[in-house]
């Protein structure tokens, strides 16, 4: 199906409606086709004269039989070589319009002109002047009746939005710390800090009463804001806070307050999204703003191994590297950088409904697990080599591995997080379809070859 320039075949005998044909050329050029003529535009092949044509018309998207005097042609002594490409075209469900002209037809092509009549209808033309208006009036209509049939169907469009839960109250309370006895204390073990925030203050007062407490929390203007409980003395933030100050409130009527509140609050989702991955060997990297995977596990001689996870998409099970080890080119026993599978994230309210959008990436590292700054043409390299399957599978491998509530049977690891749950994919179903052989055909050949997954493609419509 055409989605912008129709091809359009111009169908009869040639050598005594050449004014016809012209006139017929004219018309299809006006409303933006591109016409399929053997004196015109059809290019010289090494095949015979009846494949050409044939070929061409099964490739065309609108056939037009113009109807002279002459039967034409006949290559097989039977059907005329204008009859043939009409049967192909009807044969193939192609639209056929046809034009009829006054001139006295010869026996054969007034059978045919009845053979045609039974199965549509035909405008009759006097002269080419009419023929080309009559022929442009009908490619208008035609061409819109299908692009109007097409452009009404529409298939999902999957987009890198996740739906998240969370839960419905958040506690804010007043921080109550001695900001010179947790300066002290920092400075004799040794942890200055240099411009240290109230948020490093609050951590250092957890630290100096022995308590371990994850970071899913903020401090804004010298409150504490979190889903902890805070009014329940067993929570470890609450050693922390002046406790007759702590308040429950729903979370829409904070983040709705104001956007400074709003800019909160996603720092909160951010926060709680950090605590976690981090169970799971997945780190926030500051400076790149994004997370990826870690290396578990090192062999005898210390040195990283790869990390993999095998995982069940409908029926099929695949193997996802998230951590390739690259060795030393000069000492195959040393490791030089981790090739690290890795995204980008950030949450969105849209309709009041909030969503986490995530975004795959990869990400070096050198032995001791800091950013291998060199690698970015690696980087790069990477990503101009993927096309969208890949990196749609990317997405949701890294989606899976995310959603404990579906994926505890597969990955033995997960102990659900209270406060962060995704959900599926979210997907919209109001796009035009699109056919993969039109976005396939806009690459090169040898490109094509190489846009399914090695690691399994993804049936989208299980999901």
């Amino acid at each position: 199906m055409f989605i912008t320039q129709p091809k359009i075949f111009i169908s009869s005998t040639v050598f005594d409606l050449a004014i016809e044909r012209t006139a017929a050329y004219n018309a299809v050029i006006k409303v933006g086709g591109f016409p399929v003529m053997s004196e015109k535009t059809m290019e010289a092949q090494s095949t015979d004269s009846l494949t050409a044509c044939l070929t061409k018309v099964m490739e065309s998207d609108i056939y037009v039989l113009i109807l002279g005097s002459r039967y034409g042609w006949q290559p097989e002594g039977k059907e005329s070589i204008t009859e043939l490409e009409y049967l192909t075209a009807k044969n193939k469900g192609i639209p056929i319009l046809v034009i009829n002209t006054t001139y006295t037809k010869e026996p054969l092509q007034k059978d045919f002109e009845r053979r045609v009549e039974l199965n549509y209808f035909r405008k009759t033309i006097n002269n080419a002047f009419e023929l080309e208006k009559e022929l442009e009036k009908a490619l208008k209509t035609e061409i819109d009746k299908k692009q109007n049939e097409y452009f009404n169907k529409t298939e999902p469009v999957y987009s890198n939005l996740v739906k998240v839960q969370f839960p419905s109250y958040i506690f804010i309370a007043d921080l109550d710390i001695n900001k010179k006895t947790v300066k002290q204390y920092n400075k004799e073990r040794k942890r200055p800090f240099y411009k240290p925030s109230l948020h490093d203050y609050a951590v250092s007062a957890l630290y100096m009463q022995d308590i371990s407490f994850p970071h899913d929390w903020v401090v804004w203007n010298g409150k504490i804001i979190t889903f902890h409980n805070l009014q329940d003395s067993s929570v470890g933030l609450t050693k922390i806070i002046d406790r007759g100050t702590a308040e429950q409130f729903a979370c829409d009527e904070f983040y709705n307050a104001s956007p400074n509140h709003l800019s909160q609050f996603k720092y909160l989702l951010k926060k709680c999204l950090e605590t976690k991955l981090h169970k799971h060997a997945i780190k926030w990297f500051k400076n790149e703003k994004l997370f990826a995977f870690l290396p578990t596990q090192k062999d005898d001689a210390g040195n990283w191994q790869p990390r993999s996870h095998t995982w069940t998409k409908t029926k099929k099970k695949a193997k996802r590297k998230v951590v390739d080890i690259k060795y030393d080119l000069k000492d195959k026993t040393k490791v030089y950088n981790l090739k690290c599978l890795a995204f980008r994230t950030g949450f969105e309210n849209l309709d009041n409904e909030w969503y986490l959008f995530l975004r795959p990436d990869w990400i070096f590292l050198w032995n001791n697990l800091t950013v291998c700054d060199s690698a970015f043409k690696n980087i790069q390299w990477l990503k101009k080599k993927e096309r969208n399957m890949h990196v749609f599978n990317h997405f949701n491998f890294i989606l899976h591995y995310l959603q404990p509530l579906q994926m505890e049977s597969l990955f033995i690891e997960y102990k659900e997080y209270p406060f962060l749950k995704l959900e599926q994919i979210e997907k919209v179903d109001f796009t035009p379809i699109v056919p993969d052989s039109v976005w396939n055909n806009l690459e090169e050949i040898s490109i094509r070859k190489k846009l399914t997954d090695k690691d399994g493609n993804v049936n989208l419509f299980g999901l």
